[in-house]
């Protein structure tokens, strides 16, 4: 169809089209295709979402560098231009439509291939040596991201993508990626940001207790999860880290704060209360949001598109700490045997669900496309019992004979700093065009390092004195083709 008939249709929409009888069509059949179709009644169900435009000048400037580290050669298909596409386009608009525009980046050069003596098996001296090959000097908002080639993948102690986490948006920080996928620069960037993963948590037929796993990138919806094809929306807990929800979007409630009845509004759509924060007597922060296939999360109602078949609904995450900063819970549990294949996290409708321990009974009570509506009552703890009155003469008001004189507090036992390894979760078998494949965040001290699990990078630059990044290695990811 020419695309001048389509006025008014914007690109990327889904449009409904009622059909009548064939009708001649000699072009059809000159080059053996199906008869033509009387078009009866149009209608556009999904629109396509508006593009968004990097708003203002670049808060975030990233160098980009095309690197064969040592045992390996370029890749003939991958360009700096292709690299410098992919983070001035959907990962730029990406990052400055979810921040309302305060993280805006962009490309300040990209640098073709160049091959170091450093194996991405170390990061730092990798990192180290591209700098200085292309002159790159580390500071506030200053971004280095280097694109590997393929055959990293067969290289021992290479990931799939590596990025330091920042203190902040305007930390800066260093980066690799072997693939030119938005979703994985966004994320890697993300780390930058100051974000750590968003996981999820799945408990043998209860929402958080009981038996339970922590299954590392599993939360799909999130950029900061797994990276496939998709960019959905920043979940309300990562958003809150980076001060990007807007004001007035969250609703706060506290274990003795009064019933309440809520209103959630998509939270693709950046308008409204998007987000519901309940705060557990312990101060766990658990945060409730609505998605549906709107906007950045159209995708979930695109067949084609949402690959994984995820729901639209209420969605609720616990914040953590690192290495993830947001835990996705299951609102409707499977028994453990089912949890490799569960994808499905939304709260059922009509059905109450207890929250931190009985903290909180959250019920959604309806769904529609433009509101959630939802019945929270907060439990407040019971108060501790008083302590018993030691027996007195009542005459002089003294301790009688035998009495203690008081209680004093136990000492607390001695406590051993043990390093535990978690157990890898097993790979789900998960329905669809390709398997879900969780990643493990593997965290190697450097040599000579603490030997705790991670490694600390020493900061310099202005503005950045006194901060330590935690280098976050990626393993694997979720593949869609």
């Amino acid at each position: 169809m020419p695309t001048e008939d389509l006025g008014g249709v914007p690109a990327g929409a889904t449009v409904e089209l009622t059909v009548g009888g064939d009708v001649q069509d000699e072009g059809a059949v000159e080059h053996g295709l199906e008869p033509a179709a009387e078009v009866l009644s149009t209608d556009s169900v999904t629109p396509a979402p508006a593009p968004v435009a990097v708003r203002g000048p670049v808060t975030n400037a990233v160098t980009v560098v095309l690197v064969a580290p040592a045992g390996t050669r370029p890749d003939a298909d991958v360009t700096p231009q292709d690299v410098a596409a992919a983070v001035d386009g959907p990962v730029a608009a990406f990052w400055s439509e979810q921040t309302g525009g305060a993280v805006r980046f962009g490309v300040a050069a990209a640098h073709d291939w160049i091959s170091t003596t450093a194996g991405c098996a170390d990061p730092t001296a990798l990192w180290d040596e591209a700098a200085a090959a292309v002159g790159f000097r580390p500071g506030p908002g200053r971004h280095l991201m280097l694109q590997l080639s393929s055959q990293t993948a067969a290289q021992p102690g290479c990931s799939y993508a590596l990025a330091e986490v920042g203190a902040g948006p305007a930390s800066g920080g260093r980066l690799y990626v072997r693939e030119v996928l938005p979703s994985v620069m966004a994320h890697e960037l993300g780390h930058n940001l100051g974000l750590s993963h968003s996981s999820a948590l799945q408990c043998d037929g209860t929402v958080e207790a009981g038996t339970c796993r922590t299954a590392a990138y599993r939360d799909l919806y999130d950029v900061m999860g797994v990276s496939w094809s998709e960019l959905g929306s920043l979940s309300a807990p990562q958003a809150a880290l980076l001060g990007a929800l807007p004001a007035g979007a969250t609703r706060e409630l506290g274990v003795l704060d009064a019933p309440a009845e809520i209103e959630l509004a998509p939270v693709a759509g950046r308008t409204g209360t998007q987000a519901l924060r309940l705060v557990a007597a312990d101060g766990t922060a658990y945060w409730l949001e609505y998605r549906t296939a709107t906007g950045r999360d159209a995708w979930l109602g695109r067949p084609d598109r949402n690959r994984y078949r995820l729901e639209t609904g209420v969605l609720v995450r616990r914040a953590a700490a690192f290495p993830d900063t947001a835990v996705l819970l299951d609102g409707t549990p499977s028994p453990s045997g089912g949890w490799d294949a569960d994808l499905r996290s939304a709260l059922p409708v009509g059905v109450p669900v207890e929250l931190a321990g009985g903290g909180f009974t959250v019920t959604v009570r309806s769904l529609d496309d433009g509101t959630a509506a939802l019945s929270v009552v907060p439990v407040a703890p019971p108060a501790a019992p008083a302590a018993a009155a030691a027996p007195r003469d009542p005459g002089t008001g003294r301790l009688l004979p035998g009495a203690p004189a008081g209680r004093a507090a136990a000492a607390p036992a001695a406590q051993a700093e043990t390093p535990v390894a978690a157990a890898a979760p097993a790979q789900p078998q998960v329905p669809g065009p390709a398997p879900f494949v969780p990643a493990a965040a593997t965290l190697e001290p450097a040599a000579g390092g603490s030997g705790l699990g991670m490694v600390l990078v020493a900061v310099s630059g202005a503005g950045l004195a006194g901060a330590t990044l935690l280098v976050v290695r990626r393993a694997r990811r979720l593949r869609t083709r």
